[in-house]
């Protein structure tokens, strides 16, 4: 792991930058790699942003968020590559090898797994990616205007689920006081974060709950998107945030899954409550992420995946070992 002035250094021998986030972004990641953005363009640096599922339509209304691409010019190259909330090379997407477009990799995130991909690691515990940069700024002495302030405080609130999750500390409500200072309106975010919703949200989630599942013993509950569903109601990905923390809501429930079919691939979100560690759950399948907030990718058809993932969280409920 290095530390900050590592990137310092890099920063300033460097002319352009691609900063790239995570697939099916969140607001962490959207909201960090755009106050990176603006961080960087300020030091006098060419800075790109490349987002391969694009930017959900809640953070449309972020500063500077039409500069996020879905797409890299052809043979461009960088001398800096900013991965930002992303644990693992393979999230970044298959459309780029990031190793191919630039002379350095930097590699900036809070997930404990993170398998530490870059030339330069600088990977912390703390609340959110929108933590680390807010230091970095910092370091680099860049002024925290409203522009960067509104991006760092959508990360931050997503992230913490508006404050209300154990990766919230006193250094987190420290940085927001500074954010609110610059300039944030706490109640038009919240209001577009977490009271907007569209028809088509709503519709799909309310299907998918209204064939909710549980164990034998309802301490996991499980909820399934299929293909036909996506495609009855013209739903995207996006329409289905926040479902997964509705089933962890549910009285008793300690681990909720959410299974969301794709092509010959099955999307599985987890969260847990107050005993388990869903990053294990989710390592054993090729994933990985926090302790309450997990998730994988799994090859095959939907039935055998639900098998396989309810089995396994079954084991979990049973372990002692692996209770938080």
């Amino acid at each position: 792991m290095q530390d900050l002035s590592a990137i310092k250094k890099a920063v300033k021998r460097a002319r352009t930058a691609l900063i790239v986030s995570h697939i099916d972004p969140d607001g962490d990641s959207i909201g960090s790699m755009i106050a990176l953005f603006i961080i960087l363009s300020r030091l006098g640096l060419k800075v790109s942003l490349y987002s391969q599922d694009g930017v959900p339509r809640i953070y449309n209304f972020l500063p500077d968020v039409s500069e996020v691409k879905n797409k890299v010019p052809p043979r461009e190259h960088f001398d800096l590559l900013f991965a930002v909330d992303s644990s693992d090379i393979k999230r970044l997407g298959d459309k780029i090898v990031i190793k191919q477009i630039a002379k350095t990799i930097i590699n900036i995130d809070h997930h404990l797994d993170n398998t530490n991909y870059g030339d330069i690691n600088y990977v912390q515990r703390c609340s959110s990616t929108a933590e680390i940069i807010y230091k970095l700024a910092k370091f680099l002495k860049v002024p925290i205007d409203r522009s960067i302030a509104q991006n760092l405080y959508v990360a931050l609130i997503t992230d913490t689920g508006n404050y209300r999750y154990e990766n919230t500390s006193a250094e987190t409500f420290s940085m927001a006081a500074e954010l609110l200072r610059a300039g944030v309106d706490t109640h038009d975010i919240t209001t577009r974060i977490y009271d907007t919703k569209s028809i088509t949200s709503i519709r799909i989630q309310a299907a998918a709950l209204g064939d909710l599942e549980t164990t034998s013993d309802r301490k996991c509950a499980f909820a399934t998107v299929t293909l036909d569903m996506m495609e009855r109601f013209h739903a995207k990905g996006e329409d289905l945030v926040g479902l997964v923390d509705q089933i962890r809501s549910i009285d008793g429930v300690e681990v909720a899954i959410l299974f969301r079919q794709e092509g010959d691939k099955v999307k599985v979100n987890f969260r847990s409550k107050d005993r388990i560690n869903v990053s294990e759950i989710a390592k054993g399948f090729g994933g990985g992420g926090h302790v309450r907030a997990a998730g994988a990718i799994i090859a095959g058809d939907l039935s055998s995946a639900k098998n396989k993932v309810v089995s396994e969280v079954e084991k979990y409920l049973k372990a002692s070992k692996y209770l938080v």
